[in-house]
């Protein structure tokens, strides 16, 4: 359903929001990754970028493993749980995930790991569902049928698990200590890029 060219640059477009390397590769952390998309999305326009993807789920990997090479892309994979992340404290300049924080069932426990994991000064860019959104714009978004239908059903399911409205993505972000940067509406209003950050250890924010 998400590996076509449309997805794809969507998903990369959150790389737009990523600082620059200044000369060095950042390390990114991506969550949820699912089948690869987003990772291989983001590469695509960041190759300066070093990549690591983790996902709950063993098949979902096992999706990635076979899109990869397709892709040209290669980065490591890992299986595991956001609320146990198994990298030490600090590791990563960005964290990032396409349709992912709205699944969790404890977020709390998975932004403090976010949190963790996450070196002062760097960044959280995500993109979620935007519970003010209408599925009304869906027969009218640019794409093949392939990424309309996909917008349809994650309209649908977000609407089950519970999407964000701007205001309640805000608070549940700053109550864990990200320091609010931005949030814009994309994909017609369906969903938020919202971009946060660690404050730096000498920051009095």
């Amino acid at each position: 359903m998400t590996w076509h060219e449309v997805w794809r640059k969507h998903c990369g477009s959150l790389a737009e929001h990523f600082p620059p390397s200044l000369g060095r590769k950042l390390a990114v952390l991506d969550l949820g990754i699912g089948p690869g998309v987003s990772g291989i999305g983001i590469l695509e326009q960041r190759p300066d970028l070093w990549l690591v993807g983790l996902d709950f789920s063993a098949e979902m990997l096992r999706h990635a493993r076979r899109y990869l090479p397709l892709s040209g892309q290669q980065f490591p994979l890992v299986h595991g749980d956001v609320t146990h992340l198994p990298f030490a404290d600090e590791s990563f300049d960005i964290i990032t995930h396409h349709s992912f924080l709205y699944l969790l069932g404890n977020r709390d426990a998975g932004l403090r790991e976010m949190f963790r994991v996450l070196k002062p000064g760097g960044h959280y860019v995500m993109l979620e569902p935007n519970r003010a959104g209408t599925v009304t714009v869906v027969p009218s978004m640019k794409g093949p049928f392939q990424f309309r239908l996909s917008m349809l059903l994650w309209r649908v399911f977000s609407t089950g698990f519970g999407q964000f409205a701007r205001d309640e993505l805000r608070e549940l972000l700053h109550k864990h200590g990200f320091v609010w940067e931005r949030l814009d509406e994309t994909l017609d209003g369906l969903g938020f890029i919202a971009v946060v950050r660690k404050p730096s250890e000498t920051s009095k924010e």
